[in-house]
């Protein structure tokens, strides 16, 4: 098993799905100098999500399995801030932690996810429900019609059920485990299971 070495960047219920985009603001020292040591090797950061209101001290736990992506934008600030893109582009397993100050930097290895590619008919179909549902809970939510209207394009998307997992609020659990799966049908009848909870809830 080859693994390589990834910061992590540990937020609250921010969680890094292959193939979306994550906006993210670095102000703290610590993380200024995670974000420097990433663009010196090779732009690649993990997101470590860790439950809201975890109060320990110190540096939050980290999962098994993260999802981590390339740093493709950089807006540097005067004050030494920044305000960066990731684009999510797989996920890691946690083999070991080489290093915890000041930040966590871990040993990975990378895990392969099945692509929205030469898949069934039926889970085509799945994926079309999937979609459907999203975008009754956005509409719920006050999303803008055109939003809803370019979300079709998201059946041509390599991580479909990512994509839309990482749109939706729910629970930290159930979207770790969704994130750790690689299986595209599984992970779509557990999103799906999410959404229909979502939707009966309206």
């Amino acid at each position: 098993m080859s693994t390589f070495p990834l910061p992590l960047f540990p937020l609250p219920d921010v969680f890094l799905f292959p193939g979306m985009f994550l906006p993210l603001h670095i102000f703290e020292p610590r993380y200024r100098m995670l974000l420097d040591f990433c663009l010196e090797n090779g732009g690649e950061m993990g997101m470590a999500p860790y439950p809201k209101g975890w109060t320990g001290n110190g540096l939050p736990p980290i999962p098994e399995v993260v999802g981590f992506g390339h740093i493709i934008q950089k807006e540097s600030l005067p004050d030494g801030r920044s305000n960066i893109i990731l684009e999510g582009i797989g996920t890691a397993e946690i083999v070991s932690l080489s290093s915890t100050e000041p930040f966590y930097i871990a040993q990975v290895s990378r895990r392969e996810h099945e692509r929205n590619k030469n898949v069934s008919v039926e889970l085509k179909e799945k994926i079309e429900e999937l979609l459907v549902l999203t975008k009754r809970i956005l509409l719920a939510e006050g999303a803008e019609e055109d939003l809803i209207l370019k979300m079709n394009q998201i059946l041509s998307h390599p991580y479909p059920v990512d994509f839309i997992a990482s749109l939706i609020y729910f629970d930290f659990k159930t979207k770790q485990r969704i994130l750790e799966t690689t299986h595209l049908e599984t992970k779509a009848n557990l999103l799906k299971q999410v959404l229909m909870g979502l939707n009966l809830g309206e």
